[in-house]
């Protein structure tokens, strides 16, 4: 099973477009966003396209403010805002203002999956870029470069929700020659992690694990424990998902003593992270479960082969063995070998060596310990003692050796 979020869930990550969260939002005069709404509720279009261009741009720019502060937790508030400022800045001409809000725009759409919507709007934001770096006479190009990158990073990620890997690849390989010209290392993490995202969402393991690494490499570089602990994230899933689950604890367990540090901005990742981990200890704990299970029965059927092994040795043995009796005793039973000496009892070595064990008083057992044969091998030689003596037990057998002369 696929772990991994689809590509609608990579709005979380996107690319140079993280917002902050509403309540937490200050713009460089510290204040919250509702003194930001009430500082222009007194503006109407009319108002605003007879004002002076610097009236309208600081209109523009408080509107963007806005809509990007509201960007994860009101995205109508957010495509409100957003519009009044392209409106704005239609009247004055202001280029970036209109790229920066339909970009805005577009992510919305997005993260709804209203793609044509998305695109309208993404390609809005292209045709102000397209001005912009037509009038651009300034020799610093760092300004410019950041919002190609920002554009081609966002349309990477349009194309990758709609399976198109070679539009998607093509975009985000551009923004990535701009993110490493300027060492902006925190985008470059993101950047192939998302790429990674894409690969594994497509099933592509492979492809996706040394994207989850530059991701971390970057964020290492750039020092910034949010991008480190998603970084870490990453890799975690990227290993549970292989099903190397040890592993995959290493780094969730990292990643989670990073977003400890930004509990209160963190808590959906860390939340998710969480998730994640507690997977992974289930799974662990089913494997260990399941080697337990195994490892038992092996010992169970290894025990048992040795026991089988043990009993046909002894088996083979006592056939063996009784094999050697039978022929003694067929030996014996021919005419010309029964008593060669007229009817005395001829007994053979083996039969005298039990024969004074069984005087003595051994038990079966003990005599076949004795002379290193099996239990039913020494039944045998007692039985055909017994015959050749014409006795029944061994108190008469005794008797009869000593009469007889047969103990040495």
């Amino acid at each position: 099973m696929i772990i991994f979020a689809s590509m609608k869930r990579i709005l979380l990550l996107a690319l140079m477009l993280t917002p902050v969260a509403a309540w937490g939002y200050r713009d460089h005069r510290g204040r919250d966003l509702d003194s930001l709404e009430r500082s222009i509720s007194h503006w109407t279009p009319e108002a605003l396209k007879a004002a002076p261009r610097e009236q309208q741009d600081d209109y523009c720019q408080t509107c963007y403010d806005i809509a990007y502060g509201y960007l994860q937790v009101d995205s109508p508030r957010t495509i409100y805002y957003a519009q009044r400022a392209i409106q704005t800045a239609g009247f004055s001409g202001d280029s970036k203002s209109i790229y920066r809000n339909s970009i805005l725009i577009g992510q919305i759409f997005w993260a709804k999956e209203q793609l044509d919507s998305a695109r309208f709007y993404y390609t809005q934001a292209s045709d102000a870029l397209a001005e912009m770096e037509a009038s651009w006479d300034n020799p610093d190009k760092h300004d410019l470069e950041a919002m190609q990158s920002r554009l081609w990073g966002t349309l990477g990620n349009f194309y990758a929700v709609q399976d198109s890997l070679k539009l998607f690849a093509h975009y985000y390989a551009k923004a990535g020659e701009v993110f490493e010209k300027w060492e902006w290392w925190e985008d470059c993490s993101t950047l192939h992690r998302n790429i990674g995202e894409v690969y594994a969402d497509a099933g592509d393991l492979k492809k996706a694990k040394p994207e989850y690494e530059l991701g971390l490499k970057f964020a290492q570089q750039s020092g910034d424990s949010l991008i480190i602990a998603h970084a870490l994230y990453g890799l975690g899933r990227w290993y549970q998902e292989s099903g190397k689950t040890a592993k995959a604890l290493e780094y969730l367990t990292q990643a989670d003593e990073y977003f400890g540090n930004h509990e209160r901005e963190e808590a959906f990742s860390r939340a998710n992270n969480l998730a994640v981990m507690n997977a992974a200890h289930k799974e662990l704990y089913r494997s260990a479960r399941m080697l337990a299970i195994v490892s038992f029965l092996v010992l169970l059927l290894s025990l048992a082969g040795t026991l089988l092994v043990r009993r046909l040795r002894l088996t083979k043995q006592e056939l063996t063995e009784t094999s050697a009796v039978l022929e003694e005793t067929i030996e014996e039973m021919r005419p010309e070998a029964s008593t060669p000496d007229g009817g005395q009892i001829v007994l053979t070595e083996q039969e005298k060596q039990i024969a004074r064990l069984l005087v003595e008083g051994k038990s079966t057992k003990e005599i076949a310990q004795a002379v290193n044969k099996g239990v039913n091998t020494i039944f045998w030689y007692r039985k055909r003692l017994y015959a050749k003596l014409d006795v029944h037990n061994a108190a008469a057998f005794a008797t009869e050796m000593a009469r007889r002369g047969l103990i040495e």
